[in-house]
């Protein structure tokens, strides 16, 4: 769905259901316990469908202290097209009852808590993904999503949690984004989620697989090979040409934006003449004795333009510097290495 699809949508339903009202609320959990078996299946399984991109459903509970467990992972039966492509399709939804509903037969007392996706990078801000974590936060404040990146620095794996903040809530419930409403709701691209804490129950268990995945003569062993996928030369040409894009999506929104700008300033000096006008006609006429003429009268002759939505702009941005800052990552981890190299050299 096109993303003025999706307005036209949301202002039908509202005037069709005007007593349906929903309310942003703030999570009451900003702490994540994941099973060591469930964090080295969501990794595998994306891992070795590279590029493809995966997605799943987390089940678990909340325990008595809040923190939300996270014990089972289902990944979706088929890759999406983009990030965020599951989380509001039909089959996903039944696929994801459907497996609930079986554990629940096997007397497993889990609930759905959140999703998994696979991503590049900051391809994981998407209006698909934005979306179907607003309608499930708005059924479930706790609600999350863990995104790993496979494109992630060095050996260390990056999975990070993300929710999306109160302030984006709240402006997704009001449905304005121009640039008033962001700045009345205290929101842009650098607080659109929030970060939460991961903890790994039982993480010796990884550190453990990783450390005899080696092979005996030192050399990188296939089934941990999936699990660095940092060794593809190809990765920083990929980083770059996924910023291509986006930078070319957000100068797409933008000149949309400025050829808005451009058009409310013309109408605007347009109205203030007719305004100041008016003023000397009505000065003239209370000189001759005559009734003023209405002053709001230019309404009916010229009308400023709407501004376009922000929404898209602050995603775009988001994702660029979220590219950014793995791209100087990788800068950082080159550099190193020359250097290193440097003073080998220079030593000798």
């Amino acid at each position: 769905m096109l993303q003025s699809d999706f307005f036209r949508c949301r202002a039908t339903i509202t005037r069709r259901f005007p007593v349906l009202t929903f309310r942003a609320e703030a999570a009451t959990s900003n702490s994540i316990t994941v099973e060591s078996s469930v964090l080295l299946s969501i990794v595998r399984h994306t891992s070795e469908n590279y590029p493809s991109l995966y997605s799943g459903a987390l089940l678990g509970f909340e325990d008595d202290e809040g923190s939300i467990d996270v014990t089972h992972a289902y990944p979706f039966p088929y890759p999406d097209q983009y990030e965020g492509g599951s989380f509001k399709s039909r089959s996903g939804s039944k696929y994801q009852q459907d497996v609930i509903t079986n554990l629940k037969k096997l007397d497993y007392g889990v609930d759905f808590q959140g999703w998994f996706q696979s991503t590049i990078s900051g391809n994981f801000v998407t209006s698909q993904l934005v979306e179907g974590l607003a309608q499930q936060q708005l059924q479930n404040k706790n609600a999350f999503i863990l995104v790993h990146n496979m494109s992630s620095i060095g050996k260390q794996l990056e999975v990070k949690g993300y929710r999306l903040s109160l302030n984006f809530m709240q402006a997704y419930v009001d449905g304005k984004w121009k640039s008033k409403d962001l700045e009345q709701n205290k929101l842009s691209f650098l607080n659109i989620f929030d970060e939460l804490t991961i903890n790994i129950h039982n993480q010796h268990l990884i550190n453990l697989y990783l450390s005899t995945s080696a092979a005996k003569d030192g050399s990188i062993n296939p089934e941990t090979e999936v699990l660095n996928l940092s060794s593809n030369e190809a990765n920083t040409a990929q980083l770059l040409e996924s910023l291509y894009s986006q930078i070319d999506a957000y100068n797409y929104d933008q000149n949309n934006f400025n050829y808005y700008q451009r058009q409310y300033q013309k109408e605007y000096s347009k109205i203030a003449n007719w305004k100041q006008q008016r003023k000397l006609e009505n000065l003239e006429r209370e000189k001759a004795g005559q009734p003023p003429l209405d002053i709001d009268e230019w309404k009916s002759t010229y009308k400023l333009p709407t501004e376009p939505p922000r929404f898209n702009n602050m995603l775009h941005s988001h994702s660029i510097d979220v590219f950014a800052d793995d791209i100087l990552k990788k800068c950082d981890e080159e550099l190193t290495k020359s250097f290193a190299i440097e003073r080998k050299l220079t030593s000798n």
